[in-house]
């Protein structure tokens, strides 16, 4: 068991306003029976380290016809378990119901998923619906890495009066085969850190991942990071969860995670493999951009083609290429670095605009 210092004192609800304690978060992603969430419960009081409990109630599923959550008969269970273990509890929503729904029942901190997030509308109608009320509130990144979206958010819940807000680093969604669930992109909410150095970030790991065996790697980068905390999806068989099963650890790996993280260190090894699992999905969104890249350079070669343009437009290309390396300079980029690479690219296009051109010559030539 770790550090002493870092366990939740009995009987406390914790705050999520920035303090020396790691927020930790974790429990299964449905309730899904009375006995499920006692189970879990029993096994997150006994780990210490635990603040609250999570279980969604209303599931918002990308396909219809799955399970969605039991809904209010949830949070009854929650209430009933709360009252047997002493164990606080948090679920997310989505809706002015949802709100008024955990409200009733006893609800000790609400988190608001990245599809509500990236909707400025339900955000308002949610924050509306806090005004006056005093409970955490944790808000996840929208789907898209949109930094103004994230803080606009966070800001519509200050502005009700909402007093302890804080956010859920839970990754990006991708539109390509990756190792991971949704990328990290750290970088976006390291900003958001830096833009508001009073708010209390922690990661998701589960949702990022969707994957087991990448839940510790990323659990340990994000506390490395200086992420306050952990939101950790912990299910007593994963094997039969009736949502998101393969990204679950069961009681007994969530503990040896905590234990890991905030009691050893981890090899550099196990680093590694998260960082060489960053880089190759970052080669894949290279590798899509430049295949779409292409395909409009084919189509240019055409336009060309047909209103008789010259393929090397030279003053075109130097305004490209001034802007690439001027975009690079800001992000740290070397210049010579960026020429060389666009200039290959450049020259890549080309040829292929070449190849065009001359089919279409030759066809209309023996057409």
């Amino acid at each position: 068991m770790a550090n002493e210092k870092l366990k939740t004192e009995e009987g406390t609800n914790p705050s999520i306003q920035k303090d020396a304690k790691p927020l930790i978060i974790a429990g299964p992603c449905s309730a899904e029976s009375p006995q499920q969430l006692v189970e879990v419960a029993q096994e997150l009081k006994k780990n210490g380290f635990v603040n609250y409990m999570r279980a969604g109630v209303w599931k918002p599923r990308t396909t219809p016809n799955s399970f969605e959550g039991y809904g209010t008969e949830a949070l009854i269970w929650l209430n009933q378990v709360k009252q047997e273990t002493g164990m606080p509890f948090a679920t997310e929503v989505a809706t002015e119901r949802h709100v008024y729904e955990c409200l009733k029942f006893g609800a000790d901190l609400l988190w608001i998923g990245a599809r509500t997030v990236s909707n400025p509308f339900a955000i308002q109608e949610i924050a509306s619906a806090l005004r006056g009320v005093q409970i955490p509130v944790l808000v996840k990144n929208p789907l898209s890495p949109d930094l103004k979206l994230w803080e606009g958010a966070i800001n519509r819940l200050r502005l009700a009066g909402v007093k302890e807000v804080g956010a859920i680093h839970r990754g990006f969604t991708v539109w390509h085969a990756s190792p991971f669930r949704n990328f990290p992109m750290w970088e976006v909410a390291l900003q958001l850190k830096a833009n508001n150095p009073e708010l209390r970030v922690i990661s998701d790991p589960s949702h990022i991942s969707g994957d087991a065996q990448y839940i510790e790697l990323l659990s340990n980068r994000a506390i490395n990071l200086g992420f306050d905390g952990l939101m950790v999806e912990v299910h007593p068989n994963p094997k039969i969860a009736l949502s998101d099963a393969k990204q679950q650890l069961t009681p007994n790996q969530f503990n040896l995670l905590i234990s890991n993280i905030f009691e050893a260190k981890q090899a550099n090894t196990e680093l590694m493999n998260e960082l060489r699992a960053e880089i190759d999905a970052l080669d894949e969104l290279l590798v899509w951009a430049l295949s779409n890249r292409m395909a409009i350079a084919t189509e240019i070669a055409r336009v060309k083609s047909e209103t008789g343009q010259k393929i090397i437009q030279p003053d075109r290309w130097n305004e490209v290429l001034n802007r690439v390396i001027g975009k690079g300079h800001k992000m740290g980029l070397r210049t010579d670095f960026v020429k060389r690479l666009f200039n290959s690219i450049h020259r890549e296009s080309l040829q292929t605009q070449e190849a065009i051109t001359q089919n279409r010559t030759e066809m209309v030539k023996f057409g």
